[in-house]
């Protein structure tokens, strides 16, 4: 077949990857990667570095092509991705103008388009979701085009990662399982050892144990890794000679109004007599609220719906995100511009909680859970609680979600959740077999901290992502 592919890795990765493809008889037309691995490009193979993609600035090979700007016929075609597109620019287009960034999203329909009739890809092989801008454009061609996908996803319940042919639909192979499994009774047992000690963790009275990327991002956001971090900002700015503008920065931003200051003037303590439901803000920009968010990416939009449909006496109690200010700083952004937590609070019946409320006594102490695609969601699953869920995370197969998307099915689900209803242990269980069936037993995304680490390990396992890649390849060729 011949490929497209988008994966981002070190030299050392890519050489396995690339050696997996061509020995099962490949044809690697198209790679977006980094600089770093471009010496282990197969010969013949275009290479587009993924910073220059993200800039829409054609791959080096293709720089002096004359591709024609975007018809109006491509981009009505497109139209019904346009709206996410451009906030998903929030992450790499931060201060742009809206008309700046459609006139990008206009020079990659062009790119995109003349790249993928030139080379004609049989399918397009992803790392992780399509989420960069560029990705997500390529993704919704090839879906045009009738041309296969293959994408993975990190579930982080153990070493689980689940393959995709059209991450908009979710996993083929777990929604075949889940139907093999209806009516089988399974038990804890049943499960692997590593999804065995997990359940045990996770539906213990009071228990429940944050993801591993959550515990690794915040060891190296507080504490001594806070401190080695800034350590290494300065070292950096020393090295370029911008310490002075970085310096002058940071005093500048000690007398300036920031999110803290904001999300202070709103919040209100807990009242645990009140029935509420928790809705726990997306860490953003991040592809689990664009895309996978869908048009409830607009977190505004999600607690709006949500809190016209709750019922008489109960309130939405809203948490920003624990590592929001930590891994985007305080600064307003187009994500969190002024004004947007008391927008917020603004909402009738809603309640701004403090930060550092624990999760998990929220979710345990809540009438109802609603995300967009939120770890809360699951957790609340997990206690025998059916989430209102607006976005497509990885469980959205689990039985007793409430797939919502107004004020009416929401209003619908909370009417339910008043009766009494709530998850069945047996689904859960049957959801995790099915889980444990069908994933590739490996990581794709490692935490930070421990990346260098986990490639030594089983939990990285790339040929045995690769193996399944391309078994997966070979099925479609059948």
């Amino acid at each position: 077949m011949r490929i497209f592919l988008i994966w981002d890795e070190e030299e050392p990765e890519m050489r396995v990857i690339f050696d997996a493809l061509l020995k099962d008889g490949h044809e690697i037309v198209y790679w977006v990667g980094g600089y770093c691995s471009l010496q282990v490009t197969p010969p013949g193979t275009v290479f587009h570095d993924h910073f220059e993609a993200w800039d829409a600035t054609p791959a080096q090979a293709l720089k002096n092509e004359p591709i024609e700007p975007a018809s109006t016929q491509l981009i009505d075609s497109m139209a019904h991705i346009e709206s996410h597109i451009l906030t998903m620019m929030n992450k790499r287009y931060n201060i742009a103008y809206v008309d700046e960034r459609k006139h990008v999203y206009f020079t990659m329909l062009a790119y995109w388009d003349y790249v993928i009739d030139r080379y004609k890809p049989d399918c397009i092989v992803y790392a992780v979701v399509p989420h960069s801008i560029y990705a997500n454009i390529v993704d919704e061609m090839a879906k045009k085009r009738g041309i296969k996908r293959i994408c993975l996803e990190d579930t982080w319940v153990g070493t689980h990662t689940l393959v995709y042919h059209d991450f908009w639909k979710g996993s083929d192979a777990l929604h075949a399982e889940l139907k093999k499994l209806e009516q089988t009774s399974v038990s804890e047992n049943d499960l692997c050892e590593q999804l065995q000690e997990y359940w045990k963790i996770q539906t213990a009275p009071h228990g429940g144990v944050e993801p591993e990327y959550m515990v690794d991002q915040k060891s190296l956001l507080k504490g001594w890794g806070r401190i080695i971090n800034r350590s290494k900002i300065v070292l950096r700015t020393l090295r370029n000679g911008t310490l002075p503008y970085f310096v002058a920065d940071y005093v500048v931003r000690l007398f300036k109004r920031d999110l803290t200051d904001e999300y202070a003037e709103v919040v209100k303590k807990p009242d645990w007599n009140v029935p509420f439901v928790y809705f726990p803000l997306n860490h953003q920009p991040e592809r689990t609220s664009s895309p996978q968010g869908l048009v409830y990416a607009d977190l505004l939009l999600t607690a709006e719906t949500v809190a016209a449909a709750l019922p008489e006496g109960w309130e939405l109690w809203v948490k920003e995100h624990p590592t929001q200010w930590m891994l985007r700083s305080t600064r307003y952004s187009s994500i969190r511009y002024p004004g947007y937590y008391h927008r917020l609070a603004k909402i009738p019946n809603v309640r701004v909680v403090p930060i550092g409320t624990d999760t998990f006594t929220l979710t345990e102490k809540a009438s109802a859970v609603a995300v967009t695609t939120g770890t809360a969601g699951w957790e609340a699953i997990l206690k025998g609680k059916r989430p209102l869920m607006f976005g497509i995370p990885w469980w959205r197969d689990c039985p007793g979600v409430y797939r919502v998307d107004s004020a009416a099915s929401c209003r619908d689900a909370l009417r339910e959740i008043q009766n009494g209803a709530r998850v069945d242990t047996q689904d859960i269980l049957r959801f995790l077999v099915a889980v444990d069936r069908t994933c590739i037993h490996a990581h794709v995304e490692p935490p930070t901290a421990s990346w260098k680490a986990a490639r030594d390990t089983q939990d990285r396992n790339l040929p045995g992502v690769m193996k399944r890649i391309c078994d997966e390849l070979r099925a479609m060729e059948n």
